[in-house]
């Protein structure tokens, strides 16, 4: 899962919110530095990366873009999925789009001192961007892999990748909602029980 699937997965704890959005900056056991919190969140992460990877319908849209984006394919496919979450907001969580995204704009500005510093350069132009709006629209979405191609060395076809994906929309949706309900159940499990 990408950021807006993070995001929603912390709701509504500020703290959780912040582990989770730097969980990919903090690696091995320096999580244990942070606040209980906050260590919440990073495991967190952990375990909806672990959950993601695993799941069969996720694999199946993997292995469905891989001639488009080959190595690329697992995180292509978390961006695919936030674009279905936003695309189907209502029927996964009760909260409007707008009010969940300002929560995390404000969460995670207010938590900025926390992040690693390469996640504290990015921040400015990820708030200034509003970032998690873009993934719902089209032309949002073409300009998230576009910027994610730029940091790549070379491999992602977005300009085929991205047609097939909207040709084959329906069957990434059924992917994706046999996978997120229990995507969702798993965070819940993993937050009451920690």
């Amino acid at each position: 899962m990408n950021h807006t699937a993070h995001c929603l997965l912390s709701y509504p704890d500020e703290q959780v919110l912040l582990g989770n959005f730097i969980g990919d900056y903090v690696k091995g056991r320096t999580w244990e530095a942070y606040s209980p919190e906050v260590q919440r969140g990073i495991l967190l992460h952990r375990t909806i990366d672990s959950f993601t990877d695993n799941h069969a319908a996720v694999r199946a849209s993997v292995a469905r873009i891989r001639p488009f984006a080959g190595r690329f394919s697992a995180p292509v496919v978390d961006i695919l999925y936030d674009h279905l979450l936003c695309l189907n907001w209502e029927k996964y969580t009760p909260l409007p789009f707008e009010d969940f995204a300002e929560w995390a704009y404000e969460g995670l500005n207010t938590g900025f001192d926390l992040m690693p510093p390469p996640l504290q350069k990015r921040w400015p132009d990820m708030r200034a961007g509003h970032f998690l709006d873009g993934y719902r629209t089209r032309a949002g979405l073409e300009w998230v892999m576009n910027m994610f191609r730029r940091r790549l060395p070379a491999g992602l076809q977005i300009d085929a990748l991205l047609p097939f994906f909207f040709e084959n929309i329906d069957t990434f949706s059924a992917d994706f909602d046999a996978f997120f309900p229990e995507m969702l159940d798993k965070a819940k499990q993993f937050l009451s029980n920690t």
